[in-house]
């Protein structure tokens, strides 16, 4: 599962690239011209697992964060920086630490089950976009049961080849990508019988995610069933974005002003569909600060997996966290202002 030999090569390079920078003072200059800038860096979660379900799940390990190294993670921003709500951060106004937002991406069950206690008891607000369409299911999204068909019909297949499977299909169509992942399910079958849900990749119950509500946890529309806006038609994507927003403030009884593009795929036809659809906030997967004059409808997100905030021993490191949450982010920034 996650975290194969080169993955473990690659950790060690970036950990000592990052400690080369560290030593430099590289990543201490640029979290001093954030601060001075009053910038916010908001961060995408997507899941938070205990051990046993992390090495079960068929998710891809970009999305993946073990549950030991979120807590890790959360007491070290508790500590250093100031965790704000993304609703109330306002980039421009000068604070005393580095201001981080917490986002978590497509409304996994681990979101409520795992990272919502530990972020409680540091006071961590997380705003959590969700798809109406694919809640309380097991295994809605067709990422993973590309991954689930691809090891039943062919078990030697890595995880890098999956992630490369995978990438392929997010630029076909929608069409294209059912009827493939029809053939898949048939091969796995022929293989290995019926592909049975684990239980693992479930999402969010409208139970829970009103139980979150009630505890603070602010909600967004990540679409309506997770399509890339980029991919289809601007009538069903204005369909996925109408409806998702619909159905949260419907549940929820409460307006629905923010939104995530789901794989950070937009466009200005896509961003037209979003400020028509009356979102004030949208955010993308694009690396970056949020500053005082960045579109409020395309702020970029720091991803947080456990490849990039993990070091050689496989334990959170403070530093990989600078480096993937600071350092790639004034990088990305500095080169958008230039």
């Amino acid at each position: 599962m996650p975290g194969d030999e080169g993955a473990r090569t690659r950790r060690v390079i970036r950990w000592l690239w990052a400690a080369s920078l560290a030593a430099s003072g590289c990543i201490w200059w640029a979290k001093r011209q954030f601060l001075r800038r009053g910038a916010v860096v908001p961060l995408t979660f997507h899941r938070v697992l205990r051990d046993a379900d992390y090495r079960r799940t068929n998710s891809l390990p970009g999305m993946l964060l073990r549950e030991r190294t979120f807590r890790d993670l959360v007491a070290h921003v508790a500590r250093w920086y100031e965790p704000v709500d993304l609703r109330k951060a306002e980039p421009g106004a000068r604070s005393r630490r580095l201001r981080l937002a917490f986002t978590f991406d497509d409304g996994w069950i681990d979101t409520y089950t795992v990272a919502l206690p530990i972020a409680r008891e540091h006071g961590i607000p997380l705003t959590v976009f969700i798809c109406p369409g694919l809640i309380d299911g097991d295994t809605p999204f067709w990422h993973e049961q590309v991954v689930a068909f691809t090891r039943a019909a062919q078990p030697s297949t890595g995880t890098e080849k999956a992630a490369a499977l995978i990438e392929n299909l997010k630029s076909a169509e929608p069409h294209h990508r059912e009827r493939f992942l029809a053939q898949l399910r048939e091969e796995a079958r022929k293989t290995a019988g019926v592909v049975e849900p684990t239980g693992i990749d479930r999402t969010l119950s409208w139970a829970a995610i009103a139980e979150m509500s009630r505890l603070g946890v602010r909600f967004g529309a990540h679409t309506h069933t997770h399509q890339i806006l980029t991919k289809i038609s601007q009538g069903e994507a204005r369909q996925e974005v109408r409806a998702s927003k619909a159905a949260i403030e419907s549940k929820l009884s409460a307006n629905c002003k923010t939104f995530a593009y789901p794989n950070g795929n937009w466009s200005p036809e896509t961003r037209k569909i979003v400020a028509d659809a009356d979102f004030d906030l949208a955010v993308t997967t694009t690396s970056g600060a949020w500053m005082k004059d960045c579109d409020r409808l395309a702020i970029p997100r720091s991803n947080i997996s456990e490849d990039n905030v993990a070091g050689p021993t496989g334990r959170f490191s403070a530093m990989m966290f600078a480096y993937s949450t600071i350092w790639k982010a004034w990088r990305a920034t500095k080169a958008e202002y230039r």
